[in-house]
């Protein structure tokens, strides 16, 4: 078994041969940022043009002024993991609204939102990628017995994942009823329907969800994990291991990679 101190993890004790099922995060776990700096990554460059773009036809100069970092700070503040929430932080802290309660038909949150989606489905196209080592983690699985028990819990709209798939070959993986998107659920992380959702899809027994891995690069998507009573395993896309590790809902797992993941899974 790796050292606990050298490898970050917080529970090394399952083995991938304990696994009956997987379930993955999309956005940061298996869909790459495509930057170093998250503040400039895919969903936060549309995000941010789309926020300019409305600040320009409305003559918001508030929104005009909002930069990467406090575009970044919407995502990470609000309360629920979701474009709407992120788009409704930013303009609350730029003072556009004036409740911080999100109100889901405000005809401009509506008008960035759609703008946001078709920016970033042009972005995705151009420049997406897999994380490093992603499509050939998911391949081992596979190869592990786990073929027709993996499934998607993600709060990203369902096209998206869709064409990230069909890019990057992971549709093999995953078939259409095993993958739980944005337009499928009531309630976005940290709630646990998402992956309360995916783990249904399994058809695997109650007294099993211990034993299905669901991996995630966030605090949100990691409460939402554990509240179903997954295994999770945090993945340092975004927060490095020691934040990760202090939070106060902390994963079961964490690596910096898709290889490290292998080593801690399968150590012999």
């Amino acid at each position: 078994m790796p050292d606990t101190a050298q490898s970050g993890t917080m529970n090394c004790m399952f083995l991938i041969s304990d696994a009956q099922g997987v379930v993955f995060d999309d956005d940061e776990t298996l869909n790459d940022k495509v930057a170093d700096d998250h503040a400039y990554a895919l969903h936060e460059r549309s995000r941010l043009q789309a926020i300019h773009a409305a600040g320009r036809r409305h003559g918001l100069p508030q929104l005009l002024a909002v930069t990467p970092q406090q575009n970044l700070a919407g995502i990470l503040d609000s309360p629920v993991h979701s474009l709407e929430g992120a788009v409704w932080q930013v303009l609350y802290t730029a003072g556009v609204v004036a409740s911080p309660t999100l109100e889901p038909t405000n005809p401009l949150l509506l008008e960035i939102v759609q703008h946001k989606d078709i920016l970033y489905e042009q972005l995705l196209r151009t420049d997406g990628r897999p994380v490093a080592g992603a499509v050939a983690f998911v391949e081992w699985l596979a190869n592990q017995g786990l073929s027709g028990r993996m499934a998607v819990a993600s709060t990203a709209r369902r096209v998206d994942i869709d064409i990230f798939f069909e890019m990057s070959g992971l549709h093999r993986f995953f078939p259409g009823d095993r993958i739980i998107a944005k337009d499928a659920v009531t309630h976005l992380k940290p709630h646990p329907e998402a992956f309360d959702a995916a783990f249904l899809t399994l058809g695997l027994p109650e007294n099993a969800r211990r034993q299905v891995l669901a991996f995630e690069d966030s605090p949100k998507g990691i409460m939402s994990a554990k509240a179903a009573g997954l295994y999770t395993c945090a993945i340092t896309t975004i927060y490095p291991k020691d934040a990760l590790q202090a939070l106060e809902i902390a994963p079961d797992l964490v690596a910096d990679s898709y290889a490290e993941f292998r080593q801690l899974l399968d150590p012999a």
